[in-house]
């Protein structure tokens, strides 16, 4: 199941820096609170991934009363399955300390990661302040221990245990137990709650404690993703919290207070400023602080999200120091402003990290529920006539690749797609075969006597740059384009009312393709699915069902490519462009690991998680600051350490066997 990111996708760039950041302004100098991290014997630290325990103190914080054989102290994990051969995430040379800054376009209408408005924020804040049951190792995709230190899937893939580490404490230092996740299911699927996850959790039965420490869960279906969801998509919260409390009360009094999470990081009550500002704060009492997953993550003392709500303003601030991060979403300004005088003396610094993180998906999203565009022919002209390379060339400074694929940059994607590149000529053709052959007197194609008029909805006023040219191609060949402005509310109830022609749209996308609400055929005529285009084929219908019922990845990847070129053969959707980096910008005061970002996480989580203010360059920066001679070192403005990775150790796609 995707999400839609809608316009404006600044609002996601901006979040895609979930973040925070800690420049300098010239007129006020980083605080004492900056320099509370040691400098001191950064270098003398083991990279030496077995110095580091999975489970440290293993058992120390067990219920007593809790034998072994029902995962108390003393649990020996026979019959188990567990993970402590994976390798350091984070950089051990990290230290703690400082703090963060970055700005967001808007304040949130919730801080609740569940419910009605929530949204790519929202699920920030639950990764930051509370944590499910396994990881996945961002390198290898391979299952790392969370709050589960082992876990147990039945011969027939249909029933799941696992085993919750004693050491688990939530932030109000009450112990995690099997009979929270039981109350937290309970919370998740109550109607009240109204929260879409719940497409997920009703493939499971209600889960069962059998003990303090060991859950139970059981699958309604046979599905390979049933695991992947139950285990990584799963927060929990105390029960004693949760008594008594229904999702309709959940949503009212839990808007702007965030539930107790055993995340090493919380938010208080007056950490939420509303319309101004939110604050994460470090656990000092972290339960998970020493584990081999956490070494040299989770680094910041405060994490500050100021809103700003002009990008403009914003990029002035990061000049001035009142912001530490900026993440550079425009072409020209990467091209052509990121050359002020603080990036040239190395204050700031401007980076273009290439990494593994699935790409979101920019198309035109065509209604083929309405004539003239449930015809191929004309669908397929439409994206002839939308000249991608000019765009890129002329607009956006050749930063980007065209997008041919729903599954970019991934072992899912259909080499063999059509390139789709501008072709006037050969949509004439396809145009005047589906029986545009006239011209009205001004010069307007027709069928039967009425003009080609088409109308794209779009919710951000910044891409009339691109959307006016594709209008004056388009006019060239005699269609007419009416461009409509909108807010990103009304496109969003125009589409699920599927009251449009063609709409500028954004997916976000996950790891692994989980497909069936955007393509299964019954939903094509459901208002309100994520079926948004109207398409109805028979065997992506059964492709759909396959994947759900394979186990073998590479069968599932073969599925999926096919499925992605009868997509793309379809031309359900006109893709736009792609961008197989991020870039970014911030003040030369932080450390960070070589790669910069792991394989395949998101860098908005990466940075606040992986990054950390490094007291030696901070004192380099006020040198700096004070002397208008002095230069820094900027480094390598390209990062592909994954890239270079990647060419020797393909990422698969995989989760472990199940």
């Amino acid at each position: 199941m995707r999400h839609s990111l809608l316009r404006p996708l600044a609002l996601f760039g901006t979040l895609a820096a979930f973040a925070c950041g800690g420049g300098t302004s010239n007129n006020q100098q980083t605080t004492a609170s900056n320099t509370s991290a040691p400098a001191a014997n950064r270098g003398n630290v083991s990279t030496n991934k077995a110095d580091y325990p999975v489970f440290p103190n293993a058992d120390a914080g067990a219920d007593a009363s809790v034998p072994a054989e029902q995962g108390g102290k003393g649990f020996k994990g026979e019959g188990w399955q567990t993970n402590t051969t994976f390798d350091l995430v984070g950089d051990p040379h990290a230290v703690k300390g400082g703090t963060f800054r970055q700005y967001l376009l808007d304040f949130p209408g919730t801080v609740r990661i569940w419910g009605p408005d929530t949204s790519i924020l929202n699920f920030y804040i639950q990764a930051m302040t509370s944590e499910v049951l396994l990881g996945l190792h961002p390198t290898t995709l391979e299952y790392i221990p969370g709050l589960a230190t082992h876990w147990q899937i039945s011969p027939d893939k249909m029933t799941y245990r696992f085993r919750i580490d004693p050491n688990a404490r939530y932030s109000n230092g009450e112990p995690v137990t099997a009979q929270d996740f039981v109350a937290t299911f309970d919370l998740l699927m109550d109607k009240g709650t109204q929260e879409r996850l719940v497409e997920y959790f009703k493939a499971f039965d209600r889960p069962v404690a059998e003990s303090k420490y060991i859950l139970r869960v059981h699958a309604k279906e046979l599905r390979w993703q049933n695991f992947y969801h139950f285990a990584t998509a799963l927060p929990v919260f105390p029960s004693s919290v949760l008594k008594g409390l229904t999702g309709e009360q959940y949503v009212k009094n839990f808007n702007f207070k965030i539930l107790p999470g055993s995340g090493p990081y919380t938010v208080n009550d007056a950490d939420i400023i509303k319309g101004k500002s939110f604050t994460f704060r470090r656990r000092k009492d972290y339960w998970g602080a020493n584990k081999r997953a956490n070494v040299g993550a989770n680094n910041f003392d405060n994490i500050v999200y100021t809103v700003v709500r002009d990008q403009n303003l914003a990029l002035q601030m990061l000049k001035k120091g009142d912001l530490d991060y900026y993440p550079v979403n425009v072409a020209r300004e990467w091209v052509q402003e990121f050359n002020f005088p603080q990036v040239q003396r190395g204050l700031i610094l401007k980076r273009k990290v290439y990494n593994d993180q699935p790409a979101p998906i920019l198309a035109f999203a065509i209604n083929t529920r309405r004539p003239p565009y449930n015809d191929l022919r004309v669908r397929k002209a439409l994206a002839l006539l939308f000249d991608r390379q000019k765009l890129i060339d002329q607009l956006f400074f050749k930063e980007y690749i065209p997008l041919n694929s729903f599954f970019p940059r991934s072992v899912y994607e259909n080499k063999n797609n059509p390139k789709n590149d501008f072709d006037p000529m050969a949509a004439l053709k396809l145009l005047n075969d589906a029986g545009y052959t006239n011209r009205n007197a001004q010069g307007r194609l027709t069928k039967g006597g009425q003009p080609l008029t088409i109308e794209i909805i779009y919710s951000d006023k910044g891409r009339e740059r691109f959307l006016t040219i594709y209008q004056n191609d388009l006019q060239k060949v005699g269609i007419t384009l009416n461009l409509r402005l909108l807010t990103g509310e009304t496109l969003q109830q125009l589409v699920d009312q599927r009251n449009y022609d063609i709409a500028d749209w954004a997916w976000g996308t996950t790891l692994f393709p989980d497909n069936d609400t955007e393509f299964q055929s019954s939903l094509a005529d459901v208002k309100g699915s994520n079926n948004i285009t109207g398409f109805k084929n028979t065997r992506v219908d059964q492709i759909l069902t396959d994947y759900d019922k394979e186990f073998d990845l590479q069968k599932r990847i073969t599925l999926m490519q096919e499925l992605d070129g009868i997509l793309a053969n379809d031309y359900q959707y006109i893709y736009e462009w792609d961008a197989p980096f991020t870039r970014i910008s911030y003040w030369n005061k932080y450390g960070q690991p070589d790669s910069y970002f792991t394989r395949t996480g998101d860098p908005s989580l990466d940075m606040p998680i992986l990054w950390w203010f490094d007291p030696d360059k901070q004192n380099a920066l006020n040198s700096a600051l004070s002397d208008a001679s002095v230069k820094l070192a900027t480094g390598t403005v390209d990062v592909k350490y994954w890239p270079e990775y990647d060419d020797k150790h393909p990422v698969g796609g995989a989760v472990p066997t199940q």
